[in-house]
């Protein structure tokens, strides 16, 4: 991207016999823009510079995204307060857009012209035509890189799972040792006696440690075709949302959780990649998080080119303390878990470039909602 920037830039003062002119390209946040190339006496001081859309000419042009030729600022008393004069020794300079279709990438900006000649329609005329065509290749370098930091993510995220799966199973072999030594053990102890409590306790542990461990192996191939069983096919994802919810049927009755459900009809299909484990978690942890005698709302609907479903609960909520960092792996409130469940149902969502996001609801319990895109 930099050495194509440097290149466009040269090319049109060059034509145009200018020494000075700056390249900015349109932030991430798209509030500000940035100078990624310059030249000039003061290239040095300026590149990084950013501003807000609006903010000097070069924001103005970005917010307008219309192109300006300014035959000589100090005629222009509406320009002139907003130009650094003192950094030119001519008076006149065009500042264009880059434009793809109707969005905005940046702005191209020429000044200085060697005869001191202000510059002309005819320039302006030109540097529009370099810059319209500058944009399309700005557009697709943007995407390559965007794809290169997915696939850099992508590699660290393997390495990641390949490390910890191959860690869990290391210590999986010698975990199922101690544990048929340990129940070989409490099988010789006398009933009664404190040898067998301590084996007892020793057993409960254990036991833990493979649940850490059976998690951390779910957390590695969350959304891993290889590994992961789920079917790859289109659904309709009311009919995993039901089968899901099925599960905790009995569970329902026991508790007295009343389950209702909000299902909105021809919904569009979607892959599965894990949706069961998605759900199957967020029914798991409110019927957790409700002691009995509660209420689960679950609701699917269609919203901006997403497909979105809601679990409202009547439970505890969410922890304040951990309320921004309920989907990272082994952060949990509850004593007997892993803290994964979450963490593993984040790694599916991203799978699809869905979001998800969970809060607390101001008449108690918490919402979790999930939006996956339509055809993601």
């Amino acid at each position: 991207m930099q050495k194509f920037l440097e290149t466009i830039l040269n090319q049109c003062l060059n034509i145009l016999d200018s020494e000075v002119g700056s390249i900015l390209l349109l932030d991430k946040n798209k509030q500000d823009i940035v100078v990624r190339v310059a030249r000039g006496k003061n290239r040095q001081s300026i590149l990084g510079e950013r501003m807000r859309l609006g903010q000097g000419i070069s924001g103005q042009v970005a917010l307008s995204k219309q192109p300006l030729l300014v035959a000589d600022v100090r005629q222009e008393e509406s320009i002139s307060t907003q130009c650094r004069q003192e950094n030119y020794q001519t008076h006149s300079f065009l500042s264009v857009p880059l434009m793809r279709e109707d969005r905005l990438l940046g702005v191209l900006n020429v000044t200085e012209k060697n005869d001191g000649t202000p510059f002309s329609i005819k320039e302006l005329s030109f540097v529009s035509a370099i810059a319209a065509s500058a944009a399309q290749t700005i557009e697709s370098l943007f995407a390559k890189e965007h794809l290169e930091a997915q696939l850099q993510c992508f590699k660290n995220s393997t390495a990641v799972c390949k490390f910890t799966a191959g860690i869990s199973q290391e210590l999986n072999n010698p975990l199922d040792g101690i544990m048929r030594y340990v129940n070989l053990c409490k099988e010789q102890a006398g009933e009664g006696t404190i040898i067998k409590e301590y084996l007892s306790e020793i057993q409960a542990g254990l036991k833990r440690m493979a649940n850490v461990l059976r998690s951390m192996l779910e957390f590695s191939f969350a959304g891993d075709r290889n590994h992961n069983p789920v079917s790859r096919d289109l659904v309709n994802i009311n009919d995993i949302l039901s089968k899901s919810i099925s599960f905790y049927k009995h569970q329902a009755i026991c508790k007295q959780i009343d389950i209702e459900t909000e299902f909105t009809r021809d919904l569009p299909l979607i892959r599965d990649c894990g949706l069961q484990q998605i759900f199957v978690n967020f029914v798991k942890n409110a019927f957790e998080a409700i002691d009995e005698k509660g209420k689960l709302n679950v609701k699917s609907y269609r919203d901006n080119g997403h497909l979105c479903v809601d679990f409202v609960d009547t439970g505890k909520g969410i922890d304040a303390r951990f309320k921004d960092r309920i989907f990272e792996p082994f952060v949990t409130t509850k004593s007997r878990g892993q803290g994964l469940g979450l963490a593993i149902v984040k790694e599916i969502i991203d799978c699809y470039q869905g979001e998800v996001r969970g809060e607390s609801v101001s008449q108690g319990g918490a919402r979790f909602t999930v939006r996956l895109p339509i055809g993601g």
